[in-house]
């Protein structure tokens, strides 16, 4: 071993060097953060994500509610609709925003503001669209009506009522507001409109006819054809459109964000199961877990359509049924699959005998699964979930794939199912009630209780592995590897936030995500058991 990987592997003891690293890695992060936001928001104007941001965080001044009992409008939202460049569809994509102080002298100095931007008719049809949000039997909502049936109609006076009635979710009447404001060439964001109304009100058969059109066949994407294809129950067609459809779907930002977060967690299990070569065999058998874990997402999928095609249930917030989705739904389809991947590493390693080899391998299948999952995930919260993932989700896969597929070998190996079948039985139970917990609005204390199954199973986990660690091989720190890696993730966190709302506003927001997962940090110190020296 190199004398600097030798002094390296000796100073990940030292709690010192792990704190300082710590701070060395965010102090970077921050640093990158304030260039990136420099670069992306030099000479331009604020994001619409940015002011959502600063309209509905309870930690910004202007989410109080007694900016509206004074009738004053947030200056910034009256900055971002006087900036250069602003179009339209801007506007619309905030509205939620300016309705609720579309009202007396702000009316004034919002519509005052869009009548620079676009003239008098689109501003006055934007106001009239605002007023009818709220007042939906009102005479701005019958204006709208009036000139929207005109020949030709002025442009965005369909869309306006479109999105109204979108939003009021009665999507067979949007669509003939948007098929209509779809005439206009430039309307193409009215046109995907139309698609989406025939889509979310599940009339396919006429959708199928609109592709056809040659203004709309561009809108034949994967996952409208997924969609057409499972309407018509083609199984085949739904197996083979599926993988293009979750590949078209990558937000390759959040891919690389998940991805940082599963080289963390593959060093670590690396260093739990004491590989100590990247290029041993067992590193080879837990990249090709890695992939199997992260192809398994696609049978998942594959019967969640099914399940939806035949049964139908969403959770619904009844106990019983919430249960019984979650249980026989999600933790049955989720935990057979990456176990069926698992398989044929299970086969080799029941004939190999080594038992820690076989608990690290399958919980690569359970990384691999957990990766891609975040993926989706972290769109959905941009990226803003990363920190409490990787503590929680990525290890509860982990757990859950390595508990059953220890279990799986040594049946294999022994001839007798019964334990793996017990235990596989309690995975899928712990996996529905921690989904579970974490869904019922009416429980309030269901996070506290699902962090309480998290711990358990974690807990049992660790148990398990260190009956398993027998070899003593001279390795790095493992509680220096959590540290940095955690800390490697927040890093990434601030770069990519800074780029989108800014360093400071990025901070206010992922703080409190951090402190709101101290719980589990201490808990993987207390599994790690690590004698640390200062």
């Amino acid at each position: 071993m190199n004398s600097w990987k030798r002094a390296l592997r000796e100073q990940s003891y030292s709690r010192r060097f792990i704190w300082k690293t710590a701070i060395a890695i965010l102090m970077v992060g921050l640093a990158m953060g304030a260039l990136v936001e420099f670069a992306f928001k030099f000479n331009s104007r604020t994001s619409s994500h940015e002011l959502a941001m600063e309209l509905m965080n309870p930690e910004f001044q202007y989410f109080d509610d007694s900016l509206r009992r004074s009738q004053r409008v947030p200056e910034s939202l009256i900055d971002y609709l006087r900036a250069p460049g602003l179009a339209v569809e801007d506007v619309i994509a905030i509205a939620p925003y300016i309705t609720p102080y579309f009202n007396g002298v702000n009316q004034t100095r919002i519509s005052g503001a869009l009548a620079q931007q676009f003239g008098n008719e689109t501003a006055t049809l934007l106001g009239d669209s605002f007023i009818a949000s709220s007042n939906p039997k009102g005479s701005s909502r019958e204006r709208l009506e009036l000139k929207a049936s005109m020949e030709p109609p002025p442009r965005y006076a369909n869309r306006l009522l479109g999105e109204l009635e979108m939003d009021a979710r009665r999507y067979s009447r949007a669509h003939p507001y948007f098929r209509r404001e779809g005439a206009f060439p430039e309307a193409e964001r009215s046109r995907t409109l139309a698609v989406e109304t025939l889509r979310r009100d599940e009339r396919f058969d006429e959708l199928n006819q609109l592709l056809d059109e040659p203004k709309y066949q561009v809108f034949r994407t994967p996952n409208i054809q997924l969609d057409l294809a499972t309407h018509q129950r083609d199984w085949w067609l739904v197996a083979k459109t599926l993988p293009i459809h979750m590949l078209s779907n990558i937000d390759w930002r959040m891919a690389t964000i998940a991805g940082i977060a599963a080289l963390v967690w593959a060093a670590l299990l690396l260093r739990l199961g004491q590989v100590d070569s990247w290029l041993s065999q067992t590193s080879g058998l837990c990249g090709l877990a890695f992939i199997a874990g992260a192809l398994s997402v696609g049978p998942t999928l594959f019967l969640v359509i099914l399940q939806d095609a035949y049964v139908g249930y969403q959770p619904d917030g009844d106990l019983v049924s919430t249960i019984a989705f979650f249980v026989g739904g999600v933790g049955l389809r989720e935990e057979s699959c990456k176990l069926l991947l698992f398989l044929p590493f299970a086969f080799y390693l029941a004939r190999k005998g080594n038992e820690l080899d076989a608990l690290i391998i399958a919980s690569f299948v359970g990384l691999g699964f957990a990766a891609i999952e975040n993926i989706g995930y972290f769109a959905q919260s941009s990226a803003l979930a990363a920190p409490a993932r990787f503590l929680t989700a990525n290890f509860f896969h982990i757990a859950l794939t390595g508990m059953g597929g220890l279990y799986l070998c040594r049946a294999i190996r022994n001839s007798n199912y019964n334990d793996f079948l017990y235990v596989f039985g309690i995975m899928i139970v712990v996996h529905g009630l921690y989904n579970t917990l974490l869904s019922l609005p009416q429980f309030q204390e269901g996070s506290f209780f699902a962090m309480i199954v998290f711990i358990l199973l974690s807990m049992y986990y660790f148990r398990e592995l260190n009956g398993l660690n027998a070899r003593s091989r001279p390795a790095h720190s493992l509680s220096f590897l959590f540290v940095s890696g955690l800390c490697l993730i927040l890093a990434s966190l601030i770069v990519f936030q800074s780029s989108q709302i800014g360093l400071f506003t990025a901070l206010k927001l992922i703080i409190p995500e951090v402190l709101g997962s101290v719980l589990i940090v201490f808990m993987f110190f207390r599994e790690f058991n690590e004698a640390l020296g200062e």
